[in-house]
């Protein structure tokens, strides 16, 4: 449930690097926000971590996958619900065995995981996404929609270790409510990048990235004694 990066470079493809040398540990069970100025890479080094970007050099060690909420969903749009979430080929599979079909392909590609039509219906009738069916495209949902199927996900999938972008950017007050219950009381490891103060405030550690010096640099300040605690402004 831990997350290591260690000597993480990353040049953009225009050759603009970003991150040099970053090194960063995550504990198990740990709760913690990333922040830091715009352009300063949150979203890019959640990305890296995820595996939705590669890194330029370095290592990430996680122990295991961990599961990702974007901020922005357009790559997604010409997916399904299920296709989005990585759940297609196990809908295919048990569909395709409750037809009769014994072709040991879909045994595999179902891994034993005979609750995954269960877990789905849970986690959207959770989400208050129960009008809505694996097989919708997700085109056609508007942005708090989307971003409440993709914190269904967490249902389905049970992951170690989370990393959310914005979690709460277009969610209703209901569903921002139900994430920042699920937050208090998860034993995941949460790695969240988000300007939402009542969700900060929730976290154990803040880690700050910063900018130092002419060659782009980027270091981890690490909060770890004690909480920071953040304030609207007035």
């Amino acid at each position: 449930m831990s997350i290591v990066l260690k000597h993480i470079s990353y040049i953009h493809p225009d050759k603009e690097p970003l991150f040099n040398n970053l090194n960063l540990v995550i504990n198990a069970k740990e709760k913690s926000s990333l922040v830091g100025k715009n352009g300063s890479g949150k979203s890019t080094l959640l990305k890296i971590i995820s595996g939705q970007l590669i890194r330029t050099e370095g290592e990430i060690i996680t122990s295991s996958q961990p599961y990702y909420i974007p901020q922005h969903f357009g790559q997604y749009d010409e997916l399904t619900i299920a296709g989005a979430l990585g759940i297609q080929d196990k809908l295919n599979a048990m569909y395709h065995i409750l037809q009769g079909d014994t072709d040991t392909v879909w045994f595999d590609l179902l891994n034993d995981d005979w609750t995954i039509e269960e877990r789905i219906s849970e986690a959207l009738r959770f989400w208050e996404m129960e009008a809505f069916t694996p097989d919708t495209p997700l085109k056609e949902l508007s942005g708090g929609e989307k971003t409440s199927i993709f914190l269904a996900g967490i249902l389905i999938h049970q992951p170690d270790i989370i990393l959310m972008d914005e979690p709460t950017n277009h969610l209703d007050l209901t569903r921002r409510e139900k994430l920042y219950d699920f937050i208090r009381t998860t034993s995941a490891t949460l790695l969240v990048v988000s300007h939402d103060i009542t969700l900060l405030n929730l976290l154990d550690h803040t880690l700050e990235l910063e900018k130092t010096g002419s060659y782009l640099m980027v270091v981890i300040m690490i909060s770890i004694k004690k909480k920071k605690r953040y304030r609207k402004r007035p």
